[in-house]
């Protein structure tokens, strides 16, 4: 089996029974979108588009073990899913402030393959938002994707327009100013 044959696989398993909050959708529906997008703008790059898959299993998925997502994906793309995994997970009595600050201060630090996969996951996560019936929380998001889109500024210019485009729509689904 191919690594992202196998990335889609491990996926599917992970996320089974899951859904989306924002939307009734099974949750596997944002994987393969963000996959998607990575294997479009990096068709070379097997192991980020594998990491596109699998970027929230060590996250959401505690009944797959980091062992079995590298047994299925290999070390490259894990460690792009370990640096793209939230540390503020860790830290549930931080109040979310907190915990955003925490998240984007690491996500500063990472490489740029896993800060690609950041632009394609939250320009996917505020596109399904929009649908969410809460715009107070969807504001809130969307202030907090604006202060992550200044951290990720310069990596890549094709998947900042896309986030660009996301936090606009985002921003009207909500009610606030872009």
């Amino acid at each position: 089996m191919n690594l992202i044959a196998a990335a889609q696989a491990i996926a599917i398993h992970a996320h089974a029974g899951q859904q989306r909050d924002d939307s009734s959708d099974p949750y596997i529906v944002h994987p393969t979108r963000v996959a998607a997008r990575l294997a479009k703008r990096f068709p070379d790059d097997a192991a980020l588009t594998a990491a596109g898959w699998c970027h929230d299993v060590l996250e959401d998925c505690p009944q797959v073990s980091a062992d079995e997502l590298r047994a299925a994906i290999g070390d490259d793309a894990l460690a792009i899913v370990r640096e793209v995994t939230n540390p503020s997970k860790a830290h549930p009595e931080l109040s979310r402030a907190e915990r955003k600050a925490m998240d984007r201060a690491h996500i500063a630090s990472i490489s740029r393959r896993a800060r690609c996969l950041k632009l394609a996951d939250r320009a996917d996560n505020l596109r399904d938002g929009c649908a969410c019936p809460d715009k107070v929380w969807l504001a809130t998001y969307v202030r907090e994707s604006r202060l992550l889109a200044e951290v990720l500024r310069g990596t890549d210019p094709e998947l900042e327009a896309d986030l660009e485009q996301a936090l606009l729509k985002a921003s009207q689904a909500a009610g606030i100013p872009p």
